[in-house]
């Protein structure tokens, strides 16, 4: 018997663009510990990630972590497109001061929008599961063990 989901059971998953480490880098402990937790909050939470959208710019959807720190990422919801399984929140850039140069927004922009594109060409849960294991997801429980390690 096949399974049918219902709706409602999407999973987030967080996918960091190149190497995980280098986005925290630039950030002190603290500002650490916001995003993980920020990000955990809202992959731990039923409703589609991109509720938490705090500002658009072009392609990019601006996540706010702090007072001054932002996520631009592309937030991408209910994929596959048919048989929804996962909402995927794809970082591109984390600026802890918001202080973000134009000309890179741009630059960002263009990925997010290729982001999309690639993501939302996937047609089966089987091509989403390949794709999140190729590009090293996280869930809210590899968010959490971060934040416990």
């Amino acid at each position: 018997m096949a399974h049918i989901p219902l709706g409602g059971s999407e999973e987030t998953h967080i996918i960091f663009d190149g190497r995980f480490p280098n986005h925290l880098a630039g950030l002190s402990a603290s500002e650490q510990k916001n995003l993980l937790t920020k990000l955990r909050n809202i992959a731990k939470e039923t409703a589609p990630p991109d509720g938490y959208v705090y500002e658009q710019i072009g392609n990019l959807d601006i996540i706010k972590f702090s007072e001054a720190g932002r996520v631009y990422a592309k937030v991408v919801t209910f994929i596959p497109e048919g048989n929804t399984n996962y909402h995927i929140i794809y970082v591109l850039y984390v600026d802890e001061d918001h202080e973000y140069d134009q000309g890179e927004l741009g630059k960002f922009s263009q990925q997010a929008q290729q982001k999309l594109d690639m993501i939302t060409d996937l047609d089966t849960v089987e091509d989403v599961d390949a794709y999140l294991e190729e590009h090293n997801s996280l869930t809210a429980g590899d968010l959490d063990d971060l934040l416990d390690g």
